[in-house]
């Protein structure tokens, strides 16, 4: 659904992209009336008017230009949807051995505190809690001890949110709303792949989506 709103979004800019673009070729021929009209009368007047058309004609290239540009930002956050659903939908397809063990799971569980929803709550057998986080990043997750970094060939970049961080607000307000004694925070990875040595940074299990179950199994 969210990524159905920002296409339709993208689209409207890119229609209005496409009418400011015209527009010029409507107003050239009002502006050539309209010269010739005050050419009559004062000769002078021709460059001025060759000027402004001129200069209309680089605004509503400008307009075009961002207009195209939003359009094509949120046509990329609509593909970033499309994956953050498909990661989650994959993870809730490995919860599902869960489930039949016993285990209660609640998926895109309403946060507030301006932290959006979380992907999946789940209680133990033996009632520990749990928020899980899932990401959809492609490449390695890699850590210095501190922060998370994502590894793509050659190159590594630092994740352009704390992951961490996020996690852990997630874990607090899961707590208050659900009225838990403890709720433990996990970041899992459904496409890339995670090599953190201890499994945990800043006090979060980071994981890939296969191992998760086995992850959750271990802590009980």
């Amino acid at each position: 659904e969210l990524a159905l709103r920002r296409r339709e979004k993208a689209i409207t800019y890119f229609a209005s992209a496409g009418l400011v673009i015209f527009i010029p070729f409507f107003t050239s021929g009002i502006l050539a009336q309209l010269s010739k009209s005050l050419y009559s009368f004062n000769p002078s007047q021709q460059k001025s008017s060759s000027n402004l058309q001129l200069i209309l004609n680089i605004l509503f290239f400008v307009i075009a230009s961002t207009l195209v540009a939003n359009g094509i930002f949120l046509w990329k956050r609509a593909n970033q949807a499309d994956r953050g659903a498909k990661g989650e939908e994959e993870t809730a397809q490995e919860m599902f051995h869960l489930e039949k063990d016993g285990w209660q799971i609640e998926y895109g569980m309403g946060l507030g505190n301006k932290l959006g929803d979380a992907d999946i709550v789940c209680i133990s057998p033996q009632n520990k809690s749990y928020v899980i986080d899932v990401k959809s990043h492609k490449g390695e997750v890699t850590t210095d001890g501190e922060k998370l970094y994502r590894r793509m060939g050659k190159n590594t970049y630092q994740f352009e949110k704390d992951f961490l961080s996020q996690s852990m607000k997630q874990a607090l307000q899961v707590k208050k709303q659900k009225e838990l004694s403890f709720v433990i925070p996990i970041v899992a990875f459904s496409n890339a792949k995670v090599s953190v040595p201890s499994g945990k940074v800043r006090k979060v299990y980071v994981v890939e989506r296969s191992k998760l179950v086995s992850l959750l199994k271990l802590l009980g």
